[in-house]
């Protein structure tokens, strides 16, 4: 028996008037596959009656909101909400988002009640506000509208766009964890750019990414054809089309399960590392608004706009209360994002430029090469194939080395610690020691040394040089 027919069953069996309400009714008008998820609005006790149906279905039961009497019951991956009417049935409707979410049916029976006109909006493929309240209630609907209408193919109604662009401002107070998961969401979409501009024209991006909004009109020199903006905007789409072909582009049609094992890693409860990669991409840019100058032959620059962009990326990213595993990641993306494309350049990737890139970047070295790709896709239309050509090469060496290389070039075992080192060389504690060492990990990852007594020699011959200078 499947979690609904298992709902359906409880629910006969108990003295109480239920209704499906939200998606579930959604999408079986529009005969779509119903999402992991059910609501069910209770004219009675709901938390009791949650605690009752996982008790006989052996699922998990949450309380989310005593007050309101809501509770959630979790089970086979699915979830089911029980929340009290607020009300009668319509006044409790009128409480909702969206009219075409606005709709209950109640179990047991094929009777839709439909106050305000959802089924209507269905058919004409538009998001419509049930009030003009909705935004001010919760700000966060906001985004919801601009996911829905990506996610269905709508279009917002003409009054409700209206709507969300006089509030929008106050996306900027919203419960920034709930906007963060939403704003996952839109980049999860098959066409996140359009979501991304009509945030955009709507002023939501502004509000709740300024540093994003700031890039417009930062125009850059060639090859780039774009504004910084217009290029983030690309560089988005042209990661979400290399995510959907399953990275096989990404070094030329190898490490392809290496990769995809790479970004189906969950990161947080929420989020995997694929996903956070669209998030990075977004920001991986945003130090280049300050950054901008013209030298005196009219040449444009950004520089320094890497360790810019990382130390604003960590303060939006705690402002968005990402965890810190996930702001490390995008952190080391957004600092070491031209990394690859400058190898690529150089035309050779010796294992200790691999060594040294992975040091640096750590795992985040894989993101890094795949945001590489697309980034050099984002600068113009057409691409230029050369160019892409020579970023797949220098990404297919790198990520061989760290995926087969680990113990001999990424991370090679010590031939000798700091003490052994000190007591060879009859050296005094400091940060020499550990310049000593790094020099020593560099010439094995080079195949330079390949034993202790090598890795003793070639310090030596360091301190020699130092004090000759």
């Amino acid at each position: 028996m499947n979690v609904l027919d298992k709902v359906l069953s409880f629910i006969a069996d108990q003295n109480v008037d239920a209704y499906f309400v939200g998606g579930i009714v959604r999408d079986e008008l529009m005969q779509r596959a119903a999402k992991r998820d059910i609501d069910l609005a209770i004219d009675g006790d709901a938390i009791e009656l949650a605690r009752a149906f996982a008790d006989a279905s052996s699922g998990a039961l949450y309380v989310m909101d005593e007050e309101h009497n809501v509770a959630r019951v979790i089970l086979q991956d699915t979830y089911i909400d029980f929340a009290q009417l607020r009300g009668s049935l319509r006044e409790d409707l009128s409480t909702r988002d969206f009219t075409i979410n606005a709709m209950a049916r109640q179990l047991g029976s094929n009777e839709l009640t439909d106050p305000f006109h959802g089924q209507k909006h269905l058919e004409t493929k538009q998001i419509c506000s049930v009030s003009d309240e909705i935004f001010k209630n919760d700000p966060v609907r906001l985004l919801r509208a601009v996911r829905l209408a990506g996610e269905l193919s709508f279009t917002v109604g003409a009054h409700t766009e209206k709507l969300m662009q006089r509030d929008a401002p106050l996306l900027a107070f919203a419960s920034m964890e709930r906007a963060r998961d939403e704003l996952f969401k839109i980049l999860a979409l098959a066409d996140p750019i359009s979501s991304l501009r009509q945030m955009d024209n709507l002023g939501l991006l502004a509000a709740l990414l300024p540093e994003v909004a700031a890039l417009k009109g930062v125009t850059q020199a060639l090859p780039h054809r774009y504004d910084a903006f217009e290029h983030t905007l690309h560089v988005v789409d042209a990661l979400q089309k290399i995510q959907s072909r399953g990275y096989n582009e990404v070094a030329n049609g190898t490490l392809i399960s290496e990769l995809q094992a790479h970004f189906a890693r969950p990161v947080s409860a929420n989020r995997e590392r694929g996903s956070l990669l669209r998030f990075a991409a977004l920001l991986h840019d945003i130090g280049k608004a300050s950054t901008r100058s013209v030298d005196a032959d009219g040449n444009i620059h950004f520089y320094e706009h890497e360790p810019l962009g990382a130390k604003m990326s960590d303060e939006l990213l705690r402002r968005l209360r990402f965890s810190n595993d996930e702001i490390e990641i995008v952190m080391r993306v957004v600092t070491h994002h031209l990394r690859p494309a400058q190898l690529a350049r150089d035309g050779q990737v010796s294992n200790r430029a691999a060594y040294r890139f992975f040091r640096d970047a750590g795992d985040a070295g894989i993101d890094i090469c795949v945001l590489a790709l697309a980034d050099g896709r984002g600068k113009a239309s057409p691409i230029d194939a050369e160019q892409d050509v020579r970023q797949r090469a220098t990404n297919a060496i790198l990520l061989n080395r760290f995926f087969h290389a680990v113990q001999t070039v990424i991370a090679p075992p010590p031939m000798i610690d700091g003490n052994g080192l000190m007591a060879e060389l009859k050296l005094k504690p400091g940060k020499h020691i550990g310049e000593l060492l790094e020099a020593i990990r560099e010439a094995q990852a080079s195949g330079e040394v390949h034993s202790r007594e090598d890795a003793i020699t070639l310090a030596k011959q360091i301190e020699n040089l130092k004090s000759e200078i």
